[in-house]
This record gives structure tokens, C-alpha cells and sequence, in this order.
């Protein structure tokens, strides 16, 4: 996985959950889905752009290139292995659960990420899939 930070992840797993087929997500769509003004999203995208991640279409949806579905799917992976954690067995909002997979998943290892997993769930720990 690229080295993205917390927030460039967060808008790129965004994106990639949104973007329901190849027609792209409307940039509102992503300001809705993050409750972030549309000019977060627009100085976003431009760097996701020119990370290669995302396009912009003709008609102002932002669609995923091939890295950028690649990046979101190992996210989305990764994702449903720790965010359960932090919702199920440390019980914390959701707000604080998604800012703290996103820090963790941009600052741990692939290593540490899956022999945590693998661990927590040999010990039958809640949310470890």
C-alpha cells in the first residue's frame, strides 16, 4: 500500500465506496458522505489526481483510475479487519472509530495490521474478521 495519510485514505476509501459503477461520484456526493465543504473535496481530489488515484470526468464526477480502485480495495480490506475493533471491543463512536482506523491503517504495517488480526482473533477477540 502507498503511503497515503490518514485523511488522503479516508477520501480515497470514500470515493472508492461511493463510486457505485463507472459513471464516477459527484464531488457533493463525497462533501455529503464526509461532511466536508465541497473546496475540501476539490483541493483533495486535485491531489489524489496527481497521485493518480482519481480523474476528473468531463462532467465533474470524480472516478477512480486503476491504482486508485487497487488503493481502495486494499483499504476496504483492511478496513473491515480494524474498524470492528475499535467500534466492538474498545466501544468508541463512530466519529472517533473511522479517524482511528484510518491513523492506524496509514500508520502500521501490512505485518502488524494482519498479525494483529490474526492474534486478536485466535483469542476470540469482538470485530476481528
Amino acid at each position: 500500500m502507498s503511503k497515503l495519510t490518514g485523511v488522503q485514505m479516508k477520501y480515497l476509501h470514500t470515493i472508492y465506496r461511493t463510486q457505485k459503477d463507472d459513471q464516477g461520484v459527484r464531488s457533493v456526493d463525497i462533501a455529503g458522505a464526509l461532511r466536508v465543504s465541497k473546496a475540501s473535496v476539490h483541493r483533495m481530489v486535485k491531489l489524489l489526481s496527481e497521485l493518480e488515484f482519481v480523474s476528473m470526468e468531463n462532467r465533474g464526477n470524480v472516478k477512480l483510475t486503476l491504482l486508485g480502485k487497487d488503493e481502495g480495495t486494499k483499504i476496504e480490506e483492511k478496513y473491515k479487519k480494524v474498524y470492528p475493533f475499535f467500534i466492538d471491543y474498545l466501544e468508541l463512536e463512530q466519529s472517533e472509530a473511522l479517524e482511528c482506523t484510518y491513523s492506524f491503517l496509514c500508520n502500521f504495517s501490512d505485518t502488524c495490521i494482519r498479525r494483529l488480526t490474526e492474534r486478536e482473533q485466535k483469542r476470540g477477540i469482538i470485530g476481528f474478521n
